[in-house]
């Protein structure tokens, strides 16, 4: 056939031309730093239908706390803490502007923001003061201003005693600053606890919340600042916590795993291709291949996505292993034949490659059904680099590889192996094996169980946490996994629903449900309420036989009220626009939508026997739902666990009719052995204690897809004398255990769970598929 040289070189060049415009592209992208890295967890969790408002609600408290670090420098007395912390807050200065600090407040910090809310002090009352107000007699109230006027010290007042002889605003100032332990201290924002002082600091970073190199500048500072506040005072301690930790931490492991997964992989990969081939060479084609199924996915993943995810690139990196096959399988049936078949033995060799390479993409095609951005990008990823490492050997091996390879002695003795494995039959290995294999997965079910808490996606280090729940502790944060989504027409409307909840949240931090709420209506209440407020000041204060007048005669003075003035409500732009609102202000989502949200913190809420109580609190409230984030996010992985489980069985269907096209009645013997391969691998996990969760079904579709290659080989020369098939087979699993099991080693759980599936699935359908080859060609 003279045309297929010509029609061949005509694909070859083809390729040659995408494969130079992805490498212009990738070129651009890296020199460029235009490859944006994604290390937020968040990007990874599935989009739940119809929940687009917590899931925004959800993103916006993440990208408030996604750039801060608060830091709190601690010693036994203050001056000690002071100094350490100045000492901290000197090295972070050094450091350049990549951090804003907040640490050192100005003396008149008190005056602005009492200055701001004295317009609004008598329309702004604590529950307890309007209860008292609205209940008790007015003489009793006279009594307590008139105590109030001759005590020396007490709570801030501003105006005279007869504009607020009760001090109602000064009572609600401490009731504000007593949601928060901080104070200031020396011009310093401090808080005590433990049995120490501490000295709080805010770290910022400037730029993207989830930025690589951000995220590696941060650490050297931060180890930096923590040497200079320990040199400063030996005795001092430092705690500090924040969501760019934990990315940093993330993004330093995926770095070291990246490493760890590729450069193992292919350190083996290489020692199998020098013991089966004799010499580099046949690695070198092979790693070009890989190297432009790497360009590919990366290329065309900047493309379709505006973040490539770390996990991403973590999974990517056991691309090595799997693209590695169909080099791998090129190379097996050149063994020993000269270079000239070739082109005859690419025409055989092209169908059956086809069929094992679509059968493969299956799998990650399928995975991209999953609910996950994250595992979307890792369909198209792995998918496009597979194909492009195929097409490489396809169109390119033949005119790269001329040379002849002969069988050496380890190919040989690997390649005869194939003889030593019986055939299932009429025959007593058939029934032990049977035997063994219901045993086995029948008490593998038994023990099977299933995990779906979200909290397996990711593996923070035990001192990161302890030091968050020591520092939520001390300064008393409320927690962002539990919180009342609130939505309104209006921004009035939302505020009224806060007070609605809040109204109802009080039973339940009295019977020490909750221990209680941060809300934005404790700052800026509703218009009406507000009127409300002011109306009943006016009344129980100034009226007719109000506490002004009674507390007068007991002076014995005649004290006039001062003149009404119209009530101008506090208005939620004013408060956002002034500092007061910044401790607040990510609570408050604005533009919502059709309408208007905000979020309601709890503090308390780590109980889940308890949500639902507070649940059906936002069931009385219209427009109000609670949110507790890690149980939805659970159920939902959950229900997409059991989703993918009818997924695999759609996609065995499937993969058995290609099958069947091509070999007929005996297309069943190529899919049997990986079926029951991951049946075992299951069985094997729930035995050694492993919960089912999705991350493990995910890789029954993937060891679907490469399981059934074995048999598609081996069903295509089923001779038990054949070398070259078995060679194959054996090498290529090799590679993808290498790829894939070294995920075990992965630190995240939910790869390392995802690793320990592939790991025992591959090896077992490596085992089993020579079982199942046709008896007739087995003798």
């Amino acid at each position: 056939m003279s045309d297929v040289p010509l029609r061949a070189r005509r694909l070859a060049i083809g390729w040659l031309l995408v494969v130079l415009a992805m490498a212009g592209h990738g070129l651009w992208l890296w020199s460029g730093d235009r490859l944006h890295l994604e290390t937020d967890m968040l990007a990874m969790l599935p989009q739940r239908a119809g929940d687009r408002a917590a899931q925004d609600a959800t993103r916006q408290l993440a990208d408030a706390a996604g750039r801060r670090v608060v830091v709190l420098v601690g010693a036994p007395d203050w001056p000690s803490a002071r100094t350490a912390a100045d000492a901290y807050a000197a090295a972070v200065g050094a450091a350049g502007p990549s951090l804003a600090l907040r640490y050192r407040v100005g003396d008149d910090l008190a005056d602005d923001w009492i200055g701001f809310f004295t317009p609004y002090r008598h329309q702004l009352l604590t529950d307890a003061q309007r209860a008292q107000m609205e209940t008790e007699p007015a003489d009793r109230l006279a009594a307590r201003a008139v105590e109030a006027l001759y005590r020396p010290f007490g709570l801030p007042r501003v105006g005279t005693w007869q504009d607020d002889p009760l001090n109602l605003f000064g009572g609600w100032l401490a009731a504000r600053a007593a949601e928060s332990p901080v104070r200031v201290v020396d011009g310093r924002l401090s808080v005590a606890g433990d049995g120490r002082q501490y000295a709080l600091l805010m770290l910022e970073q400037h730029g993207p919340a989830f930025s690589i190199a951000a995220q590696r500048a941060l650490m050297p500072v931060l180890d930096a600042a923590r040497a200079a506040a320990l040199a400063a005072v030996p005795a001092a301690e430092v705690v500090n916590a924040g969501v760019p930790l934990y990315a940093a931490h993330a993004a330093e492991q995926a770095h070291r795993e990246v490493h760890t997964i590729g450069l193992g992989s292919l350190a083996g990969i290489l020692v199998l291709t020098v013991l089966a081939f004799n010499g580099l060479r046949p690695r070198l084609l092979v790693a070009l291949s890989i190297g432009v199924g790497l360009l590919a996915a990366i290329s065309v993943c900047a493309l379709l996505f505006e973040r490539i995810h770390l996990i991403t690139l973590v999974f990517g990196a056991s691309l090595v292993g799997v693209a590695e096959n169909y080099g791998t399988n090129w190379f097996c049936n050149r063994l020993g034949r000269p270079p000239e078949e070739r082109w005859a033995m690419r025409r055989r060799q092209a169908p059956v490659m086809w069929l094992a390479m679509l059968t493969t993409v299956i799998g990650y095609a399928l995975l991209a059904l999953a609910p996950f951005p994250g595992l979307r990008q890792i369909a198209v990823f792995s998918g496009v680099g597979l194909l492009a490492a195929f097409v490489t050997v396809l169109w390119w091996f033949p005119f790269l590889d001329r040379r002849r390879i002969e069988f050496n002695r380890f190919a040989a003795w690997l390649g005869s192996r194939r003889a030593l494995w019986p055939a299932l039959g009429r025959n007593a290995f058939t029934v032990v094996f049977a035997v063994a294999v219901t045993g086995l997965v029948g008490a593998g079910l038994a023990r099977l169980r299933s995990n779906d808490d979200i909290r397996l996606l990711q593996n923070s280090p035990p001192t990161l946490i302890e030091q968050q729940l020591r520092l939520g502790a001390l300064l008393d944060l409320p927690s962002p996994a539990q919180f009342y989504l609130v939505t309104a027409p209006s921004e009035d409307g939302v505020l009224a629903a806060e007070e609605a909840v809040k109204q109802r949240l009080a039973a339940r931090v009295a019977d020490g449900t909750l221990d209680g709420w941060q809300a934005v209506s404790d700052w800026v209440p509703s218009r009406e309420r507000q009127q409300q407020d002011a109306a009943l000041v006016a009344r129980r204060i100034d009226g007719d036989g109000g506490v002004l007048a009674l507390a007068a005669a007991r002076l014995g003075e005649t004290l006039a009220p001062a003149a009404a003035a119209a009530v101008v409500p506090l208005a939620v732009a004013d408060w956002l626009a002034a500092p007061v609102s910044e401790p607040l202000r990510h609570q408050w989502l604005g533009r919502f939508g059709d309408g208007y949200a905000s979020v309601m913190l709890l503090r308390g809420a780590h109980d889940p026997a308890r949500f639902g109580a507070l649940a059906a609190i936002a069931a009385e409230v219209p427009g109000v739902r609670f949110v507790d984030k890690v149980g939805e996010v659970s159920e939902v992985l959950a229900r997409y666990r059991q989703l993918m489980g009818w997924v695999i069985v759609a996609s065995y269907a499937l993969v058995l009719v290609a099958l069947c096209l091509r070999f007929g009645r005996r297309g069943w013997r190529a899919l049997a052995p990986t079926a029951i391969a991951s049946a075992l691998a299951i069985a094997l996990l729930a035995l050694l204690g492993q919960p089912l969760q999705l991350f493990n079904v995910l890789a029954l579709l993937l060891i679907l897809g490469m399981g059934v290659d074995y048999g598609i080989f081996l069903l295509e020369q089923p001779g038990r004398s054949e070398r070259r098939p078995f060679l194959s087979v054996t090498i290529a699993a090799a590679c993808i255990e290498l790829a894939f099991g070294l995920l075990a080693l992965s630190q995240t759980p939910a790869l390392r769970a995802f690793g320990l599936t592939m790991l025992f699935g591959i090896f077992l359908a490596w085992l089993l598929t020579p079982l199942f080859m046709d008896a007739d060609h087995a003798a």
